[in-house]
């Protein structure tokens, strides 16, 4: 799951995730080949299965995890430079890195593979456990909230983003309506945070 040090082999490696992310996404992962993989990366077959010896489902492993960590840098970033309540800044790129990253959605949560599939499944999800709970834990701590409160907004906003992006890709919501739903989201947030200053001034 960690990109291999040596420079030709983490060539090859980034250029598989690369061509992964893009036939996953636009294809599944089901109905994609590591035929398929090989050719997209330009890579020889054998070195498929050299850098990701599980095959295809390493490759998914893999890439979940890379976008993992690319997911928590994004999200990290918007926490430093925020500059209205850190709430509202993480809600915008959580829901602009998405929209940047289709397969993020399934891959984050190892949708399309388990522990028959892969060794490292268990493994990887563990690890993306950790990433994204020490970014909640990051929200809490840049937050102008109390601790708990804080905590609690931080999920509350998780699922809430979650469940916006989960209608979008159903094809629930249009454009259109997805905004609406954005606009009424981030309003009642910034009147939730807003409130709780206010009490926490008192």
């Amino acid at each position: 799951m960690t990109p291999p040090s040596d420079k030709r082999r983490r060539r090859t490696h980034d250029a598989v995730l690369d061509a992964a992310a893009e036939l996953f996404a636009d294809q599944g992962f089901r109905r994609t080949s590591v035929d398929q993989l090989a050719h997209a990366a330009d890579v020889a077959l054998s070195s498929i299965y050299s850098n990701f010896p599980g095959g295809k489902a390493d490759v998914y492993v893999a890439l979940a995890c890379r976008i993992a960590r690319d997911h928590v840098e994004r999200m990290e970033a918007a926490i430093a430079s925020a500059e209205e309540a850190v709430e509202l800044a993480v809600l915008d790129e959580y829901l602009l890195f998405h929209a940047d990253n289709p397969l993020a959605f399934r891959a984050l949560g190892l949708v399309d593979v388990g522990p028959d599939d892969s060794e490292l499944v268990d493994q990887a999800r563990a690890m993306i456990r950790g990433l994204l709970g020490g970014l909640v834990e990051q929200v809490v701590g840049a937050s102008a909230l109390p601790p708990r409160a804080a905590r609690l907004e931080a999920l509350r906003l998780w699922g809430t983003a979650n469940g916006m992006i989960s209608l979008r890709a159903q094809g629930f919501t249009d454009a259109a309506e997805f905004d609406a739903l954005l606009a009424s989201v981030r309003g009642e947030l910034a009147d939730r945070v807003d409130g709780a200053h206010r009490i926490g001034a008192r």
